[in-house]
């Protein structure tokens, strides 16, 4: 008998590991002013920004950038101070089976900081919840189709399977700074800038030669010192249009996937007799990644109705089929009580949240999370000018609305909270928090690498009547028995009927 394989040659990633750490990353400030003078942390909290991902021999280095901000009081304790720094950090994310050359993905969340002032400088400290995931590109030469020629002619059976698959290109980043001018309302009574953060989102995709542009929208948030002391601290947002340029080569039709971040934001403002104007800047990174979708017939199995016996040489393929990513924002509340030690509330002045999120759950098209809060609360005590802070980490549970099956990870970050005394000993915290999630498709292929030949055992011919064990299937019952699968016939209770001739 001869037998003509066809072959071809399918390229495809695998997800070879997925991993998560937390990792501590410390940084030092020197703070102005007499090291004599009492120092009181209100508020630490961090932005982390990922700059680069490479895969090592067991193992991902990670680099990055943490930026603390930080509430306090020195020497006159009515009076909220503000600092902020910056650290780079590398740290080797443990992952196993990785090797160099591996694409690595990687995102980073902030779970909770500390402060400490001692002689004169502040020792910070923010815990991060770092993901990763490791993928290898593959290329393996597959058998698609078998045909038989000679005397035996006409008697191979053949089976074929779709098999749809995916590859990650990096179609490259690129970097603008987008500066703007806002007119604060006289009716906020704010004073000078304490600190800003932003966020970043991609929205319009525009040319595609060579080039292409991307626009979005970088929001900002900007928290002030009341005019009167006090008051309150007010957080103010700001939207600021931006529009990138990346030199990359788009194929046609091709939908890429656009990640925006900001990597750096800066706000001041200067008041006038009639109004305060404040000026805000960011520097924000557009990445353009492009998961290239196939799909591919193979063969997944092969027997002969007479002559020699064909055994099919197959190997177990993991393979990527595809990537999903979701994001959506939804608001909880919390009640907060009072630590026993902690003097009575009358004006809340502002208030802090850092998630960690410890499970998602899939529930039809919505997805259950549930985590731990940091919560940090910054008031006057009762007869007191002098700001009082309160840090507890309290249980949650939410639900957002987004569609996503067994194995979806995550991360959680905080985009604005608000808090308001309910009694003297208890305050009510309103947040709203982003979630962000990534699926991965994997399906376990078993595809034929070659088909060996030996000579098949007798069989009498005839009528044969099978009752086929449980679970097998048609197809192979006729395999069994090397008859066609058409010639099966059903005999009644759950026999079948075949003559092998």
């Amino acid at each position: 008998m001869d037998l003509e394989l066809k072959r071809e040659a399918l390229q495809f990633e695998r997800l070879v590991t997925q991993g998560e750490e937390q990792v501590s990353i410390e940084g030092e400030a020197t703070l102005p002013g007499s090291m004599r003078d009492a120092v009181t942390v209100l508020s630490v909290q961090a932005q982390v920004c990922l700059t680069g991902t490479q895969a090592g021999m067991g193992e991902a280095a990670v680099r990055g950038r943490v930026c603390f901000q930080v509430l306090y009081t020195q020497g006159d304790l009515t009076k909220i101070r503000a600092l902020e720094t910056t650290c780079d950090f590398d740290h080797a994310l443990s992952l196993a089976d990785v090797t160099p050359g591996m694409r690595v993905s990687a995102s980073a969340a902030v779970q909770e900081t500390q402060g400490q002032a001692t002689s004169g400088r502040m020792t910070l400290r923010a815990l991060l919840g770092i993901q990763a995931e490791a993928f290898e590109c593959v290329q393996k030469e597959l058998v698609t189709d078998a045909a038989q020629t000679g005397e035996a002619a006409g008697g191979l059976q053949t089976r074929s399977q779709s098999v749809a698959f995916c590859c990650t290109q990096e179609l490259g980043e690129g970097k603008t700074l987008v500066r703007e001018e806002f007119d604060l309302p006289s009716k906020l009574e704010v004073g000078d800038v304490l600190s800003a953060t932003g966020t970043a989102s991609a929205g319009e995709l525009t040319g595609g030669s060579g080039r292409v542009g991307v626009s979005g929208v970088v929001e900002v948030r900007v928290l002030h010192r009341p005019r009167e002391a006090g008051n309150p601290l007010v957080v103010t947002t700001h939207e600021l249009p931006y529009e990138v340029a990346i030199d990359a080569q788009l194929p046609e039709g091709a939908q890429p996937r656009m990640t925006a971040e900001v990597v750096d934001v800066m706000a001041d403002s200067a008041a006038t007799d009639k109004r305060r104007t404040l000026r805000v800047e960011a520097e924000v990174r557009v990445t353009l990644r492009l998961c290239r979708q196939g799909e591919m017939q193979l063969l997944e199995d092969l027997y002969s109705l007479s002559g020699d016996e064909l055994i099919p040489v197959r190997e177990q393929l993991d393979v990527h089929t595809f990537e999903e990513s979701a994001t959506a924002r939804e608001s909880t509340r919390l009640q907060i009580a009072m630590p026993q030690e902690a003097p009575p509330v009358q004006t809340m002045l502002a208030t802090f949240v850092q998630p960690t999120l410890t499970s998602l759950t899939p529930a039809g098209r919505r997805l259950d999370a549930e985590g731990l809060m940091s919560v940090t609360l910054i008031y006057l005590p009762v007869d007191s000018d002098i700001p009082y802070a309160v840090r507890t980490r309290e249980p949650f549970a939410m639900t957002f609305p987004i569609e996503a099956g067994e194995g979806v990870r995550g991360q959680l970050r905080a985009i604005e909270s608000s808090a308001g005394p309910t009694t003297s000993d208890r305050a009510e915290v309103r947040c709203v928090l982003g979630l962000e999630t990534t699926q991965h498709g994997i399906r376990r292929v078993d595809a034929i690498t070659d088909v060996e030949q030996r000579p098949a055992e007798a069989q009498d011919h005839g009528f044969v009547l099978v009752w086929p064990a449980a679970g097998e299937s048609r197809w192979q019952t006729a395999r069994r028995l090397r008859v066609a699968e058409s010639s099966l016939i059903p005999a009644g209770k759950n026999a079948l009927l075949a003559f092998r001739r």
